[in-house]
């Protein structure tokens, strides 16, 4: 206010002056805020035996007497000058009530006597002017704003006093010599568009405000997408189906955006085929019928964004049949093993054919009938062909072209090669009991000999050089008795105490059961000897103990514990009993000798399609049971992982500790199982006591 005070000092240039009676005023500035010091001064005051000086403020109606005195106090006989001391524009020095009052258009007006004078007419004005000005105008979600701020009076005087802002964000700050600044940051969810900040000056006196005035800057918050949601019209795919993934794109403040989202389905070959679909749409996948079977991703991106979801795509068996004359021929298009029976009806009978196809592989057969022409009619329940057929043979069949080969081509030829090897057997078995010799004079050799020249040359070419017609090794075929030995010790039996068996396809009509699945990932497969691959078929061969279903898969083995074979619903302790006993036998393996077995160990339980057929448990996954199993196995090395169904299937008989996250399925290394068997046999004997 000293410094208000300083500006307003006595004037001392008029720019204009009453002059009535020979009184002259000094005239005031143009403009002055509340709470501005008014000074007034005057020429040629000549006093009087009568009467008062009144100096008045004249505001509109309102008039307010600045000071009085007698007239008495100036000699009659000369003119004196006049200093009225400052009087501050508040309700305390012009003891008024409201301010208001005194806001307008004003005049100072002085009256000595008859005689009067008036300034011009000036402004008292409340009014702050509020300028706010930001960094930038556009800001993203969660991003700082600074807004500088200048206020300054109607009179032209910088504000000392206070600033509020509201709306956009919300602060208090003192204002300095007219000018603040604040930094605040746009909200995380903000809704994109354009926002208004308000500003609020002022200044205070006497607890109350004198002058106030408003400004606002306005801000644009930008959308920014943060999430992608993807929608799949289902959890599995089959190949040849119809397949849709949605995609939607959501801002900051969870509205809906448009926009491109780039679709990625990854084969589990990583094989990627890329679509663009547009936010809130769905995009189509057909699946050729030989996709593979497994777990397939959809990884889908926008902008910087990325997500990934994953499905399994079913296995299907599928046949694509054509006819060339009486030739038919088969080719497995889908993409498992095809399994099915064919029925093929020639005229009015009808023949079944039994296969087993692998992917992509192609049969053919010669179909024979009595000569004549035929209407064929092949169908597997899914697919069917007819043809009118020129047909010869002496009866209806169907013959494999597979089967066509060199004993049916030469058969009268291998007739008389083993009746002359006959007779050949039968001649040196006779001399090598008279005479012992028969290696030393090289008889055999010469026989080989005489019965190879005898035999044509396309048979020569399919017959070996050897007399031995057996599978085993050379090891076992030579006729050194030191050596020989009735077993092949350097071969692995794969059938050998052959446990049950269990396989992944597409079961049609099975039913539901939660199953329990031990997966077993082998990592160096390829590389392990003889020893090795023993040991390992031997510790898998222990899950038929427990009715545990082996189903070799490469370089993974999956024991299925279904409730279908166990006739039990708790299969998830099987399996982690089995999978412990599995992971203690391959690491006693792996400390005894230098071919080391690289394995790890996952269980998982979930849901399976399954039917018992020709006692091999056939099977279908549902969801994620058998995948997430296998990615369990995948996701460490020398471990037992089990998922988090299992924990807390198990929860009082697994020691265990966290493993890693495989998507958002937390996973369990377990270290122990606990022996419950002492429990129960302390039970018995506080039953036994009791009683």
């Amino acid at each position: 206010m000293k410094k208000i005070g300083c500006i307003f000092i006595l004037m001392l240039v008029f720019a204009s002056s009453f002059v009535l009676a020979g009184i002259t005023i000094s005239e005031p500035l143009d403009v002055y805020n509340l709470g501005d010091r008014l000074y007034v001064s005057a020429e040629g005051l000549v006093g009087a035996e009568s009467g008062n000086l009144n100096v008045d403020l004249i505001c509109g109606n309102r008039t307010i007497n600045l000071e009085k005195m007698s007239a008495r106090r100036y000699s009659p006989g000369e003119a004196f000058p006049y200093s009225l001391p400052y009087k501050f524009l508040n309700k305390e020095d012009l003891e008024i009530d409201w301010l208001s009052d005194i806001v307008g258009e004003c005049q100072v007006r002085l009256v000595l006597g008859a005689n009067e004078a008036l300034t011009k007419a000036f402004s008292v004005s409340s009014d702050v002017s509020v300028v706010a000005s930001l960094d930038k105008t556009t800001y993203n979600p969660g991003e700082a704003v600074t807004v500088s701020i200048e206020a300054t009076k109607a009179n032209g005087v910088l504000l000392n006093g206070f600033v509020e802002s509201s709306n956009g964000t919300s602060f208090s700050k003192a204002v300095e010599e007219g000018f603040v600044s604040e930094i605040f940051s746009v909200g995380e969810t903000a809704e994109a568009g354009t926002y208004s900040l308000s500003i609020r000056a002022y200044d205070t006196a006497g607890g109350g405000i004198l002058n106030e005035g408003t400004g606002s800057v306005s801000y644009v918050v930008n959308q920014v997408a943060s999430s992608i949601i993807l929608s799949l019209s289902n959890e599995v795919a089959t190949p040849g189906e119809n397949f849709s993934v949605g995609a939607e794109i959501f801002d900051q403040s969870g509205k809906a955006m448009e926009g491109s989202v780039s679709l990625k389905i990854i084969s589990p070959e990583n094989v990627e085929t890329e679509i663009s679909v547009q936010a809130g749409e769905f995009g189509e996948f057909d699946f050729a019928f030989n996709s593979s079977v497994g777990t397939w991703k959809i990884a889908s991106s926008f902008n910087d964004m990325a997500v990934e979801r994953e499905f399994e795509m079913l296995g299907v068996q599928k046949v694509d049949l054509g006819f060339e004359d009486s030739i038919l021929t088969v080719t497995n298009i889908g993409n498992v093993v095809y399994n099915k029976t064919l029925d093929i009806q020639i005229g009015e009978e009808t023949l079944n054919l039994d296969l087993n196809i692998d992917i992509g592989e192609i049969r053919k057969f010669n179909i024979n009938a009595p000569s004549g022409a035929y209407d064929v009619v092949i169908n597997d329940g899914d697919s069917s062909i007819s043809r009118r057929v020129l047909l010869t043979g002496n009866a209806i069949s169907v013959e494999s072209l597979k089967e066509v080969g060199i004993f049916k081509g030469y058969s009268i030829v291998w007739i008389f090669l083993i009746i002359v090897l006959g007779g050949v057997g039968t001649v040196l078995f006779m001399r090598y009991r008279k005479t012992r010799t028969l290696g030393k004079d090289g008889v055999v050799k010469k026989m080989v000999g005489k019965v190879r020249d005898k035999v044509p040359g396309k048979v020569k070419s399919s017959v070996g050089d050897s007399m031995n017609f057996t599978k085993k090794s050379p090891a076992v075929q030579g006729l050194d008795d030191k050596n020989y030995s009735h077993e092949d010790k350097t071969m692995v039996d794969l059938t050998k105490n052959k446990v049950g068996i269990a396989e992944s396809t597409l079961v049609l009509k099975g039913e539901k059961y939660v199953s329990a699945v031990v997966s077993l990932s082998v990592k160096n497969f390829g590389e392990l000897g003889e020893a090795a691959k023993s040991a390992l078929h031997g510790a898998v061969n222990s899950a038929q103990k427990k009715k545990g279903l082996v189903d070799w898969r490469g370089d993974y083995v999956f024991i299925v514990f279904s409730p279908l074979v166990t006739k039990t619903y708790k299969n998830e302790a099987l399996a982690a009993k089995v999978g412990m006993e599995i992971l203690d036998e391959l690491n006693a393996y792996n400390k005894k000798f230098k071919d080391k077995i690289t394995f790890n160990l996952g269980v998982h339980v979930g849901e399976l399609i399954a039917s018992k057929t020709g006692g091999k448990l056939k099977y279908t996954s549902i969801g994620n049971t058998i995948s997430l199993a296998k990615r369990i196995s995948d996701s460490a090395s020398g471990k037992l992982i089990v998922s988090d169904p299992i924990r807390k299937k198990l929860i009082r008989d697994l020691k265990v500790t966290k493993a890693k996250e495989i998507g958002e399925n937390q996973t369990f290394e377990v270290s122990a199982i606990k022996d419950r068997s002492g429990d129960k046999a302390r039970l018995d004997d506080l039953l036994k006591r009791q009683k």
